[in-house]
């Protein structure tokens, strides 16, 4: 593991299990508005920051949604997330036995972020200044701004840095800041999933498991 020097984990997906919680929650504000707007969809924007995905569907629907039901998407995802977010199998484990710095760099909001790690009882293994928001920097994923910004904030080379990420736009943005990049599929919304979108876009490894992560990094 003397290979690396920080490990970047994204949030959603990577180190707590939200992404079909923070769909249905998407999904049902859309509804609300009147306008339909599929799972496939939403997922095909997962890892983006909040507005981009907003930009994304109206480009895909026509429709663009109100401001006025912006603040209940956070609303309906924090009442889900608070009763039923879990953390992602394997990574409680994965966090006791690595001693390598770490930090959260995550295309969610910082308070999104903090509930996450607080109700999934994963907040104790990230430093209060360690966890860094795309609402930090002007591009959010796959632009390389975060993960670089969230380096330059931990000391690290980035060229000694490890992003482990769920979506394509964060393999995109980790490679474009020269960083390595897993892929991770064992989130719920990746269970079925075949992982080659992670590998077209750079993965230097993807892995369905933190078993499989932590053995390729000890290789």
């Amino acid at each position: 593991m003397a290979e690396f020097d920080l490990i970047i984990f994204d949030c959603d997906g990577v180190l707590v299990d939200s992404e079909i919680l923070a769909r249905r929650a998407m999904q049902s504000v859309f509804r609300q508005a009147g306008i339909d707007v599929t799972a496939e969809m939403v997922n095909s924007f997962v890892g983006m920051k909040f507005h981009d995905i907003l930009d994304g569907i109206e480009a895909r629907t026509g429709q663009r949604i109100s401001e006025d039901y912006h603040p209940r998407f956070w609303q309906e995802t924090k009442a889900l997330f608070t009763e039923h977010l879990r953390p992602v199998p394997g990574v409680v484990e994965f966090l006791d036995a690595s001693s390598l710095p770490r930090c959260v760099a995550s295309s969610s909001d910082h308070e999104r972020i903090r509930h996450s790690l607080f109700v999934t009882g994963l907040a104790s293994y990230f430093a209060a200044d360690a966890i860094f928001s795309s609402h930090d920097v002007s591009r959010g994923k796959p632009e390389p701004d975060l993960v670089l910004h969230a380096a330059a904030r931990m000391g690290a080379d980035p060229a000694r840095c490890l992003v482990i990420e769920d979506s394509r736009f964060g393999i995109m943005g980790a490679k474009a800041a020269g960083m390595a990049a897993y892929g991770f599929l064992g989130g719920a919304h990746l269970l079925a999933n075949s992982g080659e979108a992670l590998h077209e876009t750079g993965a230097d490894f993807v892995a369905r498991t933190y078993e499989e992560i932590a053995a390729e990094m000890a290789r």
